[in-house]
Parts: structure tokens; C-alpha cells; sequence
């Protein structure tokens, strides 16, 4: 029997949630997989306010600064496709790397050069206007980011793309075990790297890109 998987792409910043339930309804999907660890869908659906500061504060608060810019709170995205399992009774993952691991991994094996330029772009985020974010995910969308990414900050990009393509996939082919089909909610970032492996993998991949569906002023 046929193996399939859909690969939706997101922006974690953009109201998109009524969106993602509609695609996910339009699929009807016997499982449904997220980008997310377990201590992130934990922190997501239990929002406290943290005293720690560190780098992954830092792009949390980076995240969450974009998405107020856009009239929404961050990971809604995320939180739709859980509600949408949760209310029709349908086997929610989690596929991601644990992102504290991602973090400290990712900390210790860049150089420092790299890191001092990773903290100003996190900064710099900070301040972006809405036009120029919108303008960033554009080039999200025509692989530019992640081209530049793979020339620039090749360290950067194993760890925060690749190795996660491969970790997410591997977890996919787990869950197609047991079902035929499976919808996979992913950053945009993502879908191409993880598109090709899953076709190495002799499974037939379905994409919805973000610019497919999105709608930003």
C-alpha cells in the first residue's frame, strides 16, 4: 500500500491557524505531526513568563515580538493542528529535536565569530518593521535563506536545518508504520530538505507552501 505524507509549510509569526485546520480537514488525515518537541508543546500550551535569559529566551522573545508586528501570539500555527487532532480524536506527534539539545549543541560547536553574528541578527529581529519580515519570509520561500545559510554559516545550518530534517523524517517513517498517511505541520525552512528524503525513502510526498496559502498585507 501506498505511503503518503503532506508536508505543510508555516511561518511560526503569522495568523494562520484557521488555515492550517481547513488544509488539515481538506486532507483528513489519519495522524497528524508537528514541529515541536514534548517541552515545547508543553510550554506552548502552558505559556508562563520566564526569569532565565539565554539564547533560547532570546529567540523566543525574538519570535514573539515578530508575531505580536502581525496581530497574533507565536506558534498559533502549531496550536491549531494540535486542536484539530485533539478535537476530531486523531494521534498527535512530535518530531522535532528537543530544543534545549538544539540550542546547547548548536552553542558549542559554532565559532565564536558565528555566534556574535547569530546574537546581532536575533537582536536585530527585535526591531524589524512588518514590511521587511514579510520581505524575509519571501526569501525563506525562494530557498535564498537557506542557500545563503549553507555558504555563510554551514555549522548553523547542519544543526539548525539538516540534522532536524533528518531527525523529523526519521521519526515520520516511525508513525507510517502504523498509518498510510500522515500531515506533517513544518517551518517553511524545512519542507524541501525533508521532501527529498522522505522521496529517498520511497514515500509519496505531498508539499503546501506557505506562499501557497498565506495572505499578509
Amino acid at each position: 500500500m501506498v505511503k503518503e505524507v503532506v508536508l505543510i509549510g508555516v511561518g511560526h509569526i503569522f495568523d494562520i491557524g484557521r488555515k492550517i485546520k481547513d488544509m488539515l480537514s481538506a486532507e483528513a488525515p489519519p495522524a497528524v505531526a508537528i514541529e515541536l518537541d514534548e517541552r515545547r508543546l508543553h510550554a506552548l500550551m502552558n505559556p508562563v513568563r520566564k526569569r532565565k535569559f539565554g539564547i533560547y529566551s532570546l529567540l523566543s522573545l525574538s519570535q514573539t515580538i515578530m508575531a505580536r508586528k502581525f496581530g497574533v501570539a507565536a506558534g498559533n500555527e502549531m496550536l491549531a493542528a494540535v486542536e484539530f487532532a485533539r478535537d476530531r480524536n486523531i494521534p498527535l506527534y512530535c518530531v522535532d529535536m528537543d530544543s534545549y539539545y538544539i540550542v546547547n549543541k548548536l552553542w558549542r560547536n559554532i565559532r565564536f565569530k558565528d555566534k556574535v553574528k547569530m546574537l546581532l541578527s536575533i537582536m536585530a529581529s527585535l526591531f524589524l518593521s512588518k514590511k521587511r519580515i514579510k520581505k524575509e519570509i519571501d526569501k525563506l520561500q525562494d530557498n535564498d535563506i537557506i542557500e545563503e545559510m549553507e555558504k555563510y554559516f554551514p555549522d548553523l545550518k547542519k544543526i539548525l536545518v539538516d540534522e532536524r530534517n533528518e531527525y523529523m523524517v526519521k521519526n515520520i517513517l516511525k508513525i507510517l508504520e502504523e498509518y498510510d498517511k500522515v500531515v506533517a505541520v513544518v517551518g517553511e525552512g524545512h519542507i524541501d530538505g525533508m521532501e527529498n528524503l522522505l522521496r529517498k525513502a520511497n514515500i509519496e510526498v505531498k508539499t503546501i507552501h506557505l506562499k501557497d496559502y498565506l495572505d499578509v498585507d
